[in-house]
């Protein structure tokens, strides 16, 4: 199935990857209606995304400079969410490591998809009042024995990592590729990478590493603000 992932996708001219088209859209949820265990359905799980999407949309109505860092949310929207669980959930992921956590919105999505492949989500964030806060979600989601959370800097608290399925990348953009760079020979031989922001140019470091990558096929979603790839290497 891993194989076949982006050949399912690439052909789609979608809203993740242009917003012409619905299709790929309606393929998520059609994965979301067919899929075995959906967690993501589950009433505790639907209500805190709905809840903490809320206040992330009743932030961007305001001025973001009245907001610290440590305040200020950077949450997926929720179709980026919905990508993040079914691909996940496709991939059949169990080891999903991210790289900035924040309230915890994209672990959310991806925990239910690891509770879906009897897997786990480490992710990691180096505030710790936002740690705290994304704790108390994924409490109130019933995820929180999905997730294993940790507090500092990234290149330290996920440098005992030893298998990664799918690695997200969502934190400080100047340390994707250092992120990467730390996990790369973690990945297993059929990983998922996906990365947020790579309009950023801070990101493109990491973007033209993995897309000059022989063992990556690749593709950008959301009007260039996101790159999938996964990895096919005969290792």
């Amino acid at each position: 199935m891993t194989a076949n992932l982006f050949e399912i996708i690439k052909p789609f001219k979608t809203k993740f990857v242009n917003d012409t088209n619905p299709l790929l859209f309606t393929a998520v949820l059609l994965h979301l209606k067919l899929y075995p265990m959906n967690t993501l359905s589950q009433p505790l799980v639907a209500n805190k995304l709905n809840e903490v999407h809320a206040l992330a949309a009743a932030q961007l109505l305001q001025d973001r400079e009245a907001f610290t860092n440590a305040e200020r949310y950077m949450a997926v929207s929720a179709e980026q969410g919905q990508l993040l669980y079914f691909l996940a959930g496709l991939h059949r992921s169990q080891n999903i490591v991210e790289f900035g956590c924040s309230f915890g919105i994209s672990a959310i999505y991806l925990a239910a998809a690891a509770k879906d492949n009897n897997g786990t989500v480490i992710t990691t964030e180096l505030e710790a009042s936002k740690a705290a806060a994304a704790r108390e979600n994924f409490i109130a989601a019933g995820l929180s024995a999905q997730i294993d959370l940790r507090i500092g800097d990234a290149l330290e608290t996920l440098s005992d990592i030893t298998k990664v399925d799918l690695l997200f990348l969502d934190g400080a953009k100047e340390l994707y590729l250092p992120v990467f760079d730390l996990l790369r020979d973690k990945l297993t031989p059929t990983a998922i990478v996906i990365a947020d922001n790579i309009d950023k140019p801070k990101t493109h470091n990491l973007v033209n590493t993995v897309l000059s990558a022989d063992e990556f096929t690749s593709v950008t979603l959301f009007e260039g603000r996101m790159l999938a790839a996964y990895r096919n290497c005969q290792c």
